[in-house]
C-alpha cells in the first residue's frame, strides 16, 4: 500500500508541475511568444514585426525553440475588446509571454493581470498599458524626444517658409483615440514646448476644433486630414502647421494635400508628425507638397527588442527590476522602473529619407 501511495504522490507532483509549466513551455520544451499590434494591415506594425520574427529565428538557430504567434484586430475594428478576445485566447493556450501594444491601456489592464496571475510573462510596446498590469514597457523613445523632434521640425521649416517670433502660427493636430496614451503623452510635451521662448510663436488656438481625434479608422483619419488640409493658409484665421501624430495621420495629411481641389501655397504651410519613411517618401521628395520631413524610430528594431526582452524575461534571465540586459545585436540596454527605451527619435527630409527602407 505504501508503495502504491507513494507512485500516486509522484505521478501527482508530475501532473502538477506538468500543468504549472503551462506558464513556462509546453513539454517539449517549446517557449511561445505571442504579439499583438493595436491593429494589423499597416505599415508601422507590419515592421514591427519583421523585426520580431528577425529575432525569433535568431533565438531559433541558436539552439532555442520559440513558436512566434502574431495576431491583431484588422483597422477598422481596433477595439479594446477585439484585442482581449485574442487575449484570451493566448491565456487559454498558455502561451509564456505577450507582446501587446494597448488601444486602452486602463481598459485592458485586467485582462494582462490575468495573463500574469497565470504565469504569463506581459510586455507592452509601442504603446504602455497600466504599470501594474505588465512586467516591462518596450518603449520606442522617451515622449520628451518625440515632442522635441517634431517641433524642431516644425520650428526651423516654418523659419524657411518666413514664419517665427515676429509672424505667428496657427497649429493644427491629427492624433488618434483620446485613449492612446502614446499620443496623448507626445500632445502634452508638445503643449509644454508650446509655452517656451522657441516655440511660442506656435499655437494651438482652439483645442477643441484644432486637434482631431479620428481614432485608428483609415477612413476618418483621411477625411479629418483633409478637413484640416482645407483650413490651411497663410492669413491670421487660418492654420500654417499641421502635425499628424501617427503613422497613419502623417500620410493621410500628405495625400490629402495632393487630393484637395484648392492647394495651399506649400511656400506658406507645413506638414510633418510620425510616419514610417517609407510611408511619406513620395511627398517629401516633392516639392510641391509641404510635407517635408517626419519623425519616427527604427520599427524593425523595436521588434526586435522586443521580442529579445520578452525571451529572456521568461527564462529568468532578466527580471523587471534588473538594471540591464544584452539584447542581441542591439547590444546593451538600460531597464529604468519597469521601461527599457529603444533610442533616440530619428528625424528624415529630403536630404536623408533615401537611406531607409521600411
Amino acid at each position: 500500500m505504501k508503495k502504491i501511495l507513494a507512485a500516486v504522490l509522484v505521478l501527482f507532483a508530475l501532473s502538477a508541475a506538468l500543468a504549472f509549466a503551462g506558464g513556462r513551455g509546453d513539454s517539449s520544451g517549446t517557449l511561445k511568444i505571442a504579439m499583438m499590434p493595436k491593429f494589423k494591415g499597416e505599415n508601422y506594425f507590419d515592421a514591427v514585426k519583421i523585426g520580431a520574427q528577425e529575432a525569433v529565428d535568431e533565438l531559433n538557430k541558436s539552439g532555442k525553440v520559440v513558436d512566434f504567434l502574431y495576431d491583431g484586430p484588422p483597422q477598422d475594428q481596433a477595439t479594446n475588446q477585439k484585442q482581449v478576445d485574442i487575449l484570451e485566447g493566448w491565456i487559454a493556450q498558455k502561451v509564456n509571454v505577450i507582446l501587446v501594444s494597448p488601444n486602452d491601456p486602463n481598459a485592458i489592464a485586467p485582462t494582462l493581470q490575468k495573463a500574469q496571475q497565470r504565469g504569463i510573462k506581459v510586455l507592452t510596446f509601442d504603446a504602455d498599458a497600466r504599470a501594474d498590469a505588465r512586467d516591462l514597457f518596450i518603449n520606442q523613445v522617451a515622449s520628451e524626444g518625440v515632442a522635441e523632434g517634431i517641433m524642431k521640425g516644425t520650428a526651423d521649416n516654418l523659419k524657411l517658409k518666413g514664419y517665427g517670433p515676429g509672424k505667428p502660427v496657427n497649429l493644427g493636430v491629427v492624433s488618434s483615440a483620446k485613449t492612446d496614451a502614446n499620443q496623448q503623452a507626445w500632445l502634452g510635451v508638445i503643449k509644454q514646448l508650446l509655452t517656451t521662448p522657441d516655440y511660442n510663436w506656435i499655437s494651438i488656438k482652439n483645442e477643441d476644433t484644432d486637434v482631431y481625434y479620428p481614432g485608428p479608422d483609415e477612413t476618418t483619419t483621411q477625411a479629418q486630414s483633409g478637413t484640416l488640409i482645407g483650413r490651411m493658409g497663410p492669413n491670421p484665421d487660418q492654420i500654417q502647421a499641421a502635425i499628424g501624430l501617427t503613422s497613419m495621420a502623417c500620410p493621410a495629411l500628405g495625400s490629402q494635400y495632393e487630393a484637395a481641389s484648392v492647394k495651399p501655397d506649400p511656400g506658406k504651410i507645413f506638414l510633418t508628425g510620425l510616419a514610417t519613411p517609407n510611408a511619406i517618401k513620395s511627398y517629401i521628395k516633392n516639392p510641391a507638397n509641404p510635407l517635408d520631413a517626419g519623425v519616427l524610430w527604427n520599427c524593425m528594431d523595436l521588434g526586435y527588442l522586443s521580442i529579445q526582452a520578452g525571451y529572456q524575461l521568461s527564462k529568468g534571465t532578466i527580471t523587471s527590476s534588473s538594471g540591464s540586459f544584452t539584447a542581441g545585436r542591439l547590444g546593451s540596454r538600460n531597464i529604468n522602473n519597469k521601461e527599457v527605451i529603444l533610442g533616440p527619435a530619428l528625424v528624415f527630409d529630403k536630404n536623408n529619407v533615401d537611406q531607409f527602407n521600411y
